[in-house]
C-alpha cells in the first residue's frame, strides 16, 4: 500500500477521535411530559348538565422525573366551558382548569396540552352530565328499592320529563304501558343513568319497569300526566 492510501485511512481516524465523548457537547435536556395525577385529577366525575363539576381538573408536567415548572398548559373543550385556574404550572408542575358542562345529557370530554421540542402532548378528562336531581320534573329511577320517586308528575304540553338512576340504583328501566310514550330506556340499567321525554301532546302517560313491574300500576310503575299548554296572555286578540 502506498503513503497516499495511507494518509486516506489515517485521516477519518483522526477526525473520530476528535468527536469523542470528551469534547464538551451539552447533553440534551429530557423532554417534558405531561399525566394525570393518580388521585385527585377530576376525571370521569359525573355531573348536572350546564352546570360547574364540584372537582377541578388538574395535570401534572415533568422534565424527566422532575416538575416543571413556569410550563404554558393549554386547556379546551368542545362541550362546555374551562375556567383556567392555573395556566402556567407552579413549583409541582400542577397546571388545573374549573369545566362547565354543555346542557347535554352525554359524556363529554375536556383536553389539557403542552407544546416543546418533542411536538404536543395531550390528556384527555371525561364527565358524565345528567339532569338535576333537585329538579321538579326529574323521577328518580330505583328509590328505597325498586319505585320512581315521584311516581306521578303533572307537566304541560312541551314540558320535559327528566328520568335519573341515583347512586346505588340498579336493574331498573323505562317502559311504556301502552304504545311508544314515554319511549323505551332500554335494557335495565344502573347509575350514572338517565332517560329523557318531551312531551308535546296532552294525555296521561303510564309506565313501569320490565323487571319490578308491569301495565296497569303494577308494581313499580309511574305516570306522567300532560295538560293542554296555557296560551300566551300577550297573543290574546291577536
Amino acid at each position: 500500500m502506498n503513503r497516499f492510501a495511507l494518509t486516506a485511512i489515517a485521516l477519518p481516524a483522526a477526525l473520530l477521535a476528535g468527536c469523542g465523548d470528551d469534547d464538551g457537547a451539552a447533553p440534551s435536556e429530557p423532554l417534558l411530559a405531561i399525566t394525570k395525577p393518580p388521585t385527585g385529577s377530576g376525571d370521569q366525575q359525573v355531573g348536572i348538565e350546564g352546570r360547574t363539576l364540584p372537582e377541578d381538573l388538574r395535570v401534572i408536567v415533568t422534565r424527566g422525573d422532575q416538575p416543571a415548572a413556569g410550563v404554558t398548559v393549554t386547556w379546551q373543550t368542545p362541550e362546555g366551558s374551562l375556567e383556567v385556574i392555573s395556566g402556567v404550572t407552579d413549583a409541582s408542575g400542577s397546571s388545573s382548569a374549573r369545566w362547565t358542562l354543555q346542557r347535554l345529557f352525554a359524556q363529554q370530554v375536556a383536553f389539557a396540552s403542552i407544546s416543546g421540542a418533542g411536538g404536543t402532548a395531550q390528556v384527555a378528562f371525561t364527565a358524565l352530565a345528567g339532569p338535576d336531581p333537585e329538579a321538579r320534573n326529574t323521577v328518580h329511577v330505583g328509590v328505597d328499592g325498586n319505585r320512581f320517586e315521584p311516581a306521578e308528575v303533572t307537566i304541560v304540553a312541551g314540558d320535559t320529563v327528566n328520568w335519573y338512576w341515583p347512586p346505588g340504583s340498579e336493574g331498573h328501566n323505562i317502559v311504556p304501558d301502552d304504545g311508544d310514550l314515554p319511549p323505551h330506556s332500554g335494557a335495565p340499567d344502573a347509575y350514572p343513568r338517565s332517560h329523557t321525554f318531551r312531551f308535546t301532546a296532552p294525555g296521561t302517560y303510564r309506565y313501569h319497569c320490565a323487571t319490578h313491574g308491569g301495565p296497569g300500576g303494577m308494581g313499580m310503575s309511574g305516570t306522567v300526566i300532560v295538560l293542554p299548554s296555557q296560551p300566551d296572555p300577550l297573543r290574546r286578540g291577536r
